[in-house]
């Protein structure tokens, strides 16, 4: 028994090690399945529930709940058998996506009660782009919902019951310019919930499982016409040569800390030194496709798919950087653009492969770095211990390394490590 306790805490460790993990978690944006370019204010009419018509109002809500939300689709993230999860990130910059101004209800409900209509969906288009029309909107959304409950036991010994609940629903948008129906979505979520033995009674009550399916189907809804953040998994390639190993786990570091500039040059000097290897150009890829220069991400996994056509996680790529610059022309359009990321490196690219010393000591000291390799020569710099330096040459005992304000010096090999 100790020993299978071991076992799975063993198994549990590599599982959530990262120390050489290439896999990377980052949200990038994703774009709608019909963009709508000239619709700036929405107006959501309740749903109709013809199961239950106190659920009438609840998908709306949700609606309107997706539509506010300035990080739609970002998400805390976990990793397998983990105990702790951590916030979503992303590294695009400039885009919110509460694309939309929504109508309050209040309003909405007022008019309709001039107009002596329901603020359900049972009205017709219409009447409903007649109340868009007075209320100033460009789009009406509404639809209709229902849903069904399967209840299953099975065993004896040990018996369970397992509440199925699956729910439909169809949304239209109407423009209110021309009452026409401009957009539809149907969509169908099953959610169940099981319990065995005493906790049988604790399974909730159909429309507290359908309520819960009815939230997943508003963000599909919202997802048809508004775009959002999804969660990317990415796999940097490893880079087997020995004279890159090193520097490779330093991006990789980087990467994983989210210090995407600091990645950046060692990730492109390793492309510049072996440009005719697919894996630097995908990596390189990757790194533009996770701040949203899709161009450029486009750019360099054409690159990597050229060069190995049987790669399909080439293929995907380049599929999804075309996507994503349709995206950000789509952005572009609607005024709402991403920032375009200046990859930017005190070191820069050609210098990010360069092998570094580090001076002895702590802060608090100082080394002596010298004109020529040689301590007679004149003292150019003291500086402290614990700071890296790149070397630019190595000569007898000193090496030449390169200070700031792009000067340079010697500093003894014994004062270095």
């Amino acid at each position: 028994m100790k020993k299978t306790i071991i076992t799975l805490w063993s198994l549990f460790l590599l599982l959530n090690l990262p120390l050489h993990s290439q896999n990377v978690e980052s949200f990038i944006l994703n774009a709608p399945e019909k963009p709508f370019y000239n619709v700036k204010k929405i107006g959501i009419l309740d749903f109709d529930c013809s199961t239950n018509r106190q659920m009438n109002k609840v998908i709306t809500d949700y609606i309107v709940a997706e539509l506010i939300d300035q990080r739609r689709g970002i998400h805390e993230t976990s990793k397998l058998f983990s105990l702790t999860s951590k916030q979503g990130q992303t590294h695009i910059e400039g885009v919110r996506t509460d694309f939309y101004q929504v109508m309050e209800r209040e309003q909405l409900q007022k008019v309709m009660k001039e107009q002596r209509l329901s603020l359900s969906g049972t009205i017709d288009e219409g009447s409903a782009a007649e109340v868009g029309r007075l209320l100033g909107l460009d789009v009406i959304i509404m639809g209709n919902i229902s849903y069904s409950s399967v209840d299953k036991r099975t065993g004896t010994d040990y018996p369970c019951l397992k509440r199925t609940v699956t729910a439909k629903g169809t949304m239209k948008m109407v423009s209110v310019k021309t009452a026409q129906i401009v957009g539809t979505k149907s969509v169908e979520v099953s959610k169940y919930v099981k319990k065995c033995t005493d906790a049988q009674s604790e399974v909730p009550r159909a429309n507290v499982i359908a309520e819960s399916a009815m939230k997943e189907m508003a963000s599909q809804f919202v997802n048809y016409f508004a775009p959002s953040y999804r969660l990317m998994k990415y796999d940097f390639e490893k880079i087997k040569l020995k004279e890159f190993k090193q520097k490779g786990k330093e991006a990789m570091a980087f990467v994983k800390k989210g210090e995407l500039d600091r990645a950046f040059p060692i990730a492109y000097a390793m492309f510049e030194a072996d440009s005719y290897n697919p894996k630097t150009a995908y990596n390189l890829g990757i790194l533009y496709e996770m701040v949203g220069s899709n161009k450029d991400a486009f750019e360099y996994y054409s690159m990597a798919y050229e060069m190995d056509y049987s790669n399909k996680d080439y293929s995907q790529a380049v599929k999804r950087a075309e996507n994503g610059i349709a995206l950000n022309q789509y952005l572009n359009d609607i005024g709402r653009p991403v920032v375009l990321h200046d990859f930017s490196s005190s070191d820069g690219p050609a210098g990010a492969l360069a092998d570094k010393v580090e001076t002895k000591g702590s802060s608090s000291d100082r080394v002596e770095v010298y004109e020529l390799p040689d301590k007679k020569s004149e003292i150019v710099a003291r500086v402290p211990g614990g700071l890296e330096f790149k070397i630019i040459e190595e000569s007898g005992s000193f090496y030449k390394i390169l200070l700031r304000g792009s000067k340079t010096g010697f500093v003894p090999k014994s004062s270095v490590k």
